[in-house]
């Protein structure tokens, strides 16, 4: 895995899921987890700062292997994000939002 200070890319993800998977399909499940990432976090707190956490990055991980993993399930479980995601966001969305206003 990277240094988690770029945010989570597509070798990155690639890696984790232990998957072969087209490029341009993990590209999406990382934009599309981490945009729901950044809008728990908030849509003020500039992204950058967010890929520089590592739990952040966690959580896009987290959030992209669930959703590669429930792709066409239909029941409500499939929307409900997964325990492991919502403690990652915990621990990084005050830290995030306290770093964005600059704060100590």
């Amino acid at each position: 895995m990277t240094a988690d200070t770029n945010g989570v890319t597509v070798e990155d993800l690639r890696d984790y899921l232990a998957s072969d998977a087209p490029a341009e399909f993990l590209q999406r499940l990382i934009e599309e987890a981490e945009s729901n990432a950044h809008h728990i976090v908030g849509d003020d707190v500039d992204i950058e700062l967010c890929r520089k956490n590592s739990d952040f990055n966690q959580a896009v991980r987290i959030l992209a292997d669930f959703d590669n993993a429930s792709r066409g399930a239909q029941d409500s479980q499939a929307h409900a994000y997964p325990r492991s995601f919502l403690y990652r966001m915990n621990q990084c969305k005050w830290t995030l939002r306290r770093d964005a206003d600059g704060s100590e």
